[in-house]
């Protein structure tokens, strides 16, 4: 029998949260979507989801002393916190939710057997990475994409965990603020320079996190630098417009330096390595191997090659 597929764009929005994996704690943006169905490293549905949560693989909050890690910003030590919710209101928290993407709760989707038994046998779990983007007009609603990642900012006297989305067009939005905040790319280096934006801090900070609660983080464990942020964004925006990255300029210099290996080569390899954010750098080469090779030619050309 022919098989065939098709793909359905179903909106919706997204929802502070703690993923405990085994006593490690990762927060997340649980990914909430108007057919009733959450991404919280799995995709599933709202009794799916209740599971998730009861059985604390999805958590509203962090034990005191347990550290946090934060992707693509750091880890840190939780000193002390109060939280929004318990176990019972952070569910009803995503009913709330799922109810204002879709007040009518129709066509809510809901998984069966059938499909956990094909997840199962197939041995693959379902999570779609979701895509940010904004209505540019109602009329033929014409959309830009975005992509972004974590930071911390001082904002109104205090300090939050936000949510930094740059667009296909420029512009770049802070979520998870008391109110959303936007700028346009071409501004929003003074934000990094100046300190309002931040991945890191010396001393224990109080630091809000809208819709999920206040916690006092200690100084991080390991964090990005912010100036690599930066460049992060510079990147994400680039890769919006079908530009080339650094990180894929890097491989072509890399691949030129293999079959024109010489100190021309070398530097250009050296160069366009530096370009790429620090924190990326290991998605340059393979799994195991990382960017070992890219730092071998540039730091330590006499090293022989391992094969």
């Amino acid at each position: 029998m022919r098989a065939i597929r098709r793909t359905k764009k179903i909106e919706g929005t997204s929802v502070p949260g703690i993923i405990n994996n085994g006593g490690h704690y990762f927060y997340i943006h649980v990914d909430v979507y108007e057919d009733g169905m959450s991404n919280c490293w799995e995709l599933v549905d709202q009794d799916g989801l209740a599971d998730k949560i009861n059985s604390g693989w999805l958590a509203p909050a962090v034990p005191s002393g347990e550290q946090l890690s934060i992707h693509g910003l750091g880890a840190y030590k939780v000193v002390k916190a109060e939280w929004d919710y318990s176990k019972q209101t952070y569910l009803k928290h995503f009913v709330d939710v799922i109810s204002s993407l879709n007040p009518e709760l129709t066509n809510l989707y809901k998984v069966t057997e059938r499909e956990k038994q094909q997840q199962e046998a197939r041995k693959i779990t379902s999570s779609p990475a979701a895509t940010d983007f904004y209505v540019m007009q109602e009329l033929f609603y014409q959309t830009v994409e975005g992509r972004g990642f974590f930071l911390f900012m001082k904002y109104a006297g205090a300090i939050y965990l936000v949510n930094l989305i740059v667009y296909k067009d420029g512009r770049v939005a802070v979520y998870n603020l008391p109110e959303e905040a936007e700028y346009r790319i071409e501004e929003i280096g003074t934000l990094f320079a100046d300190g309002t934006l931040f991945t890191e801090f010396s001393a224990d900070s109080v630091i809000r996190i809208q819709n999920l609660g206040e916690v006092t983080l200690a100084k991080p464990l390991y964090s990005s630098e912010i100036p690599e942020k930066y460049k992060e964004l510079v990147e994400l925006h680039k890769k919006l417009n079908g530009q080339k990255t650094a990180a894929e300029e890097c491989r072509a210099a890399y691949y030129t330096y293999l079959e024109y290996p010489g100190e021309y080569t070398r530097g250009k390899l050296k160069e366009k390595y530096e370009l790429v954010p620090e924190h990326e750098r290991m998605y340059l080469g393979d799994m195991d191997n990382r960017d070992r090779d890219y730092r071998r030619i540039i730091y330590t050309p006499d090293v022989k090659r391992e094969v």
